[in-house]
């Protein structure tokens, strides 16, 4: 059956919603996306004295609410989210006709909007542009000779201010880093390592974690908001059977830019071990041209809904890059 409204009601589904759509504060990083709502809050009274003064919860700012959501939801999981048809009508005016708010219906939104903060950090791959960082990508040319001991690649990521890079993060924008050796030869060590970076395909820092998209190696709970002003190990990638001691490993640290921006300094070392079985004395140096590359996988989507189409939520702004140290 139809149900009352309260604006208090309304008022605390909003504020849930624009706690993780809009902008973050100091009080709570870990929320807010930093995207434009939709909704207003509801102010009034229902007591008896105070009926015709107060403000009325109207199908139209539940339409501005329910866009709100749908935005969010959508950028969480993608195409598989439901929409509903809105709820439309002037109860005051057409008592008999008007389309009236079943309590089911508001549960269910709550419902939606707990959801949604249990995900804040989700999102769908599909709501993912992906961007090249040509200026921190970094090679080692085979032309500079076989190596082995451990030859690393550093960089920072540079935000404009503490709040950009909040919004960056808590709207699921990653830091991926792949890795791969160009060589067509049969040495066994230096195929090994190819083989190693092959598999690892891409590793993503996150905001709370850091995780390798194919499941392969040791990621970690290590993400943005883990960060220290030392390095920490956030993920590692060891070697085949014979040359378990070869290992890539991601290290993270904040990076102290001096002035009001913000930013976030990676270290990617390629460890290379002597073999497990040493009776030969022999630890063969590896061959090939070994690359390290960097991209930003930035939330960038719409969302049609009832015929019209929304941004769901777009981060417009994004950081900069630096390198500090070339492959080496």
């Amino acid at each position: 059956m139809p149900t009352t409204i309260l604006a208090s009601r309304y008022n605390e589904l909003r504020d849930q919603v624009n706690l993780v759509l809009g902008d973050s504060s100091s009080a709570t990083p870990t929320y807010g996306y930093g995207q434009s709502f939709s909704t207003n809050s509801v102010v009034g009274s229902r007591a008896a004295n105070d009926i015709a003064n107060a403000d009325k919860v109207s199908a139209q700012d539940y339409e501005d609410l329910y866009i709100d959501l749908m935005r969010l939801r959508s950028h969480q999981v993608g195409t598989s989210v439901a929409i509903d048809e809105f709820v439309i009508g002037d109860y005051e005016a057409n008592t008999a006709t008007a389309d009236k708010i079943e309590e089911a219906y508001i549960q269910g939104l709550e419902s939606l909007a707990s959801s949604i903060t249990t995900d804040k950090f989700i999102v769908d791959p599909a709501n993912l542009t992906i961007t090249n960082l040509p200026s921190v990508n970094s090679s080692r040319p085979s032309s500079n000779g076989a190596w082995n001991g451990t030859i690393s690649h550093i960089f920072v990521i540079i935000f404009n201010t503490a709040v950009e890079r909040r919004h960056f993060f808590n709207a699921g924008s990653q830091i991926r880093l792949s890795a791969s050796v160009d060589y067509t030869g049969s040495q066994a060590k230096t195929v090994d390592w190819q083989q190693i970076l092959n598999s690892i395909g891409s590793t993503s820092f996150k905001a709370e974690e850091t995780v390798n998209n194919a499941g392969i190696g040791s990621g970690s709970n290590i993400g943005n908001y883990d960060l220290s002003s030392s390095y920490q190990q956030v993920y590692s990638r060891d070697g085949g059977a014979v040359y378990s001691r070869n290992e890539y490993r991601v290290f993270a640290r904040e990076y102290a830019t001096g002035n009001a921006t913000s930013g976030i300094q990676i270290k990617i070392d390629f460890v290379d071990g002597r073999p497990n079985d040493v009776t030969y004395g022999i630890d063969e140096s590896v061959n090939g041209t070994f690359n390290s590359n960097v991209q930003l996988a930035i939330p960038s989507s719409q969302i049609d809904i009832n015929g019209t189409i929304h941004d769901s939520v777009i981060i417009s702004t994004v950081p900069t890059a630096s390198l500090i140290r070339n492959l080496s």
